[in-house]
């Protein structure tokens, strides 16, 4: 490991003309579970923020995540 760490980001951008959201991750930000370990850290951060319980957030997930899923039939 090395002695200091590097710093990363992930930058959201909202578009709402075109209804998007875009994210740019810096250039030492490639490898995706790294990517999905922080993105995932940020939202449950934010749900438990906001006071979310974990009954609401199941929920929540259970409910909508097929809509990201890429169902090829």
């Amino acid at each position: 490991m090395s002695e200091s760490s590097e710093n990363k980001a992930i930058e959201i951008v909202t578009d709402y003309e075109n209804q998007s959201i875009n994210m740019n991750f810096t250039e030492n930000l490639t490898d995706d579970r790294e990517r999905g370990y922080i993105l995932s850290a940020a939202f449950f951060s934010y749900c438990a923020a906001q006071g979310l319980s974990k009954e609401d957030l199941l929920e929540m997930v259970s409910s909508n995540y097929d809509e990201f899923l890429n169902n090829e039939e």
